[in-house]
């Protein structure tokens, strides 16, 4: 298979392991904790574990036995079973995904939370490009056509709600904003579509389909973070770029190329625009939940929230997380 992006050496034991860092706060030392334990239990080298990354769930690396352990919300077992269900079905199908390591049973439910283990891909440090996300896109949709029992339907919508939810206790934005964002919740909930009115069909979906959710190794894209996978309209794995093009700056190309890699056209039908509400909404939710982790976060958020305000529309693009 031919990767969709440029060849650039594989990460490494060594390499990856540079990338993390220590626990900084309670959160995340308690996620490296849960981590450590179910690794202990089924014998995976724990050593120079650390933080790969915090956002709605903590990644802890485990480098030398090459794993991902993934912490979520203790409230969001529903993602962490997501992500095992998708992967689980992916695999099946034949289609590029992460896959699970290590216990029989997962998720792992622990005082910090749901933990998944999975195993550490040799990636290149390039992005996926447009073209091939789309014919990524297109495998998963072909492979999945008409859904797959077993598989929850596609609902972004929760997930929205649940990073509102972690964004009330970080108690850095207004409860006016919160209440404003839960409000349009409950208006796009009263909108969605059939997902059988989607001229693309119906399929399982990823739901967060952009250059950093796909992994280029040596063998091609390959699907990651599950967390929003589930039986939807196809169309709900493009409304990433066509947000990318309104809301962040990025050329109409990017969604021109996606459509060729994907082999048909983008037809805007009604229920396309209350997914791309709710995508935006989505990043939105998830930049005031993380606005905690730095100065350019908390202003990252202020300028999502502007979309929202009523006559605060703030004309400055998006920047990509």
């Amino acid at each position: 298979m031919v990767p969709d992006a440029p060849f650039e050496r594989p990460s490494s034991a060594a390499s990856d392991a540079a990338r993390l860092r220590p626990a900084s706060e309670g959160r995340e030392r308690a996620a490296m904790a849960a981590v450590l334990e179910v690794a202990d239990h089924v014998g995976l080298d724990a050593e120079a574990a650390g933080i790969w990354r915090a956002g709605s769930s903590v990644l802890v690396g485990l480098p030398v036995a090459r794993v991902l352990g993934r912490v979520d919300d203790p409230r969001r077992v529903d993602a962490a079973c997501r992500q095992v269900i998708a992967s689980e079905v992916m695999a099946e199908r034949g289609v590029p995904a992460i896959t699970l390591t290590g216990p029989a049973d997962q998720p792992v439910l622990t005082e910090a939370g749901p933990v998944t283990l999975w195993r550490w891909l040799d990636a290149h440090g390039v992005e996926a490009s447009p073209e091939g996300l789309g014919r990524l896109a297109r495998r998963l949709h072909d492979a999945t056509r008409g859904g797959v029992e077993g598989v929850a339907p596609y609902d972004p919508l929760t997930a929205v709600a649940a990073e509102l939810e972690r964004a009330a206790e970080l108690g850095l934005t207004d409860e006016r904003d919160l209440g404003l964002l839960d409000g349009h919740i409950a208006r796009l909930r009263a909108t969605w579509p059939a997902p059988e009115d989607d001229p693309l069909g119906v399929a399982v979906v990823h739901g967060d389909l952009h250059r950093d959710n796909a992994i280029v190794t040596d063998e091609g894209l390959v699907l990651a973070d599950l967390e929003l996978a589930g039986v939807g309209p196809a169309a709900a794995d493009l409304v990433p770029h066509v947000v990318a093009v309104r809301r962040y700056d990025a050329s109409p190309r990017v969604l021109e190329e996606l459509m060729q890699g994907y082999g048909r056209e983008l037809h805007v039908w009604p229920g396309l625009e209350v997914m791309v509400e709710a995508y935006e909404l989505w990043v939105t939710a998830w930049s005031v939940a993380n606005r905690g982790g730095s100065a350019v976060l908390a202003a990252e958020a202020e300028v999502r929230l502007d979309h929202w305000r009523p006559g605060r529309d703030s004309s400055r693009p998006w920047s990509l997380r």
